[in-house]
């Protein structure tokens, strides 16, 4: 492959992630989406915080997530699924919002927490493209992001799906900085 080449396939995935975000407007819920937003604002008048955690790509989107709500005065923080159920769940109390980001939605870690925050009053909300899914059937509020495929050939890699989940935060952060 050349150079021109590989601009003109760089072309090609800029699109294909551009109309991903430009058809979340048919394919996020409206009614979901503005649970979400609805949920947040009702944490923070309860004086709870509002946590964020993911596996792998979806860890890494939720770091970004927590990032822009914290840059529109949402208090939110990123749990990595890697200190442990036990450390996690002594850090969610009764009333914070959980914000598990899992695009199939069956992350052995996400699964595990699912029960034990029911249990403690945590408040879930689901991101996901598969409401079939465990996270999908057993959270508080479901937020189904999904693209038609990645921009890769093998469809494997989380291109456009992670920009598809951060554009939807995008917009819920807007909507709080235009609340101010």
């Amino acid at each position: 492959m050349d150079n021109k080449t590989y601009f003109d396939r760089a072309k090609i995935v800029w699109q294909m992630e551009s109309r991903s975000i430009q058809k979340l407007s048919d394919s996020v819920d409206p009614v979901s989406f503005n649970s979400v937003i609805t949920e947040i604002k009702e944490c923070l008048k309860r004086r709870c915080r509002v946590y964020i955690t993911g596996k792998g790509t979806s860890g890494a989107t939720g770091e970004k997530i927590a990032h822009t709500l914290c840059c529109v005065d949402i208090p939110a923080s990123f749990v990595p699924l890697g200190i442990g159920l036990s450390a996690t769940m002594g850090l969610l109390q009764k009333g914070d919002v959980l914000i598990m980001i899992s695009k199939g939605g069956n992350t052995d870690e996400i699964v595990k927490m699912l029960k034990p925050c029911a249990n403690k009053g945590v408040k879930i909300i689901g991101v996901t493209s598969n409401p079939a899914s465990q996270l999908g059937l057993k959270s508080d509020l479901l937020l189904k992001v999904s693209v038609e495929r990645e921009v890769d050939e093998k469809n494997s890699l989380a291109t456009a799906s992670t920009i598809a989940m951060i554009a939807a935060f995008d917009a819920v952060a807007v909507a709080f900085q235009e609340m101010e």
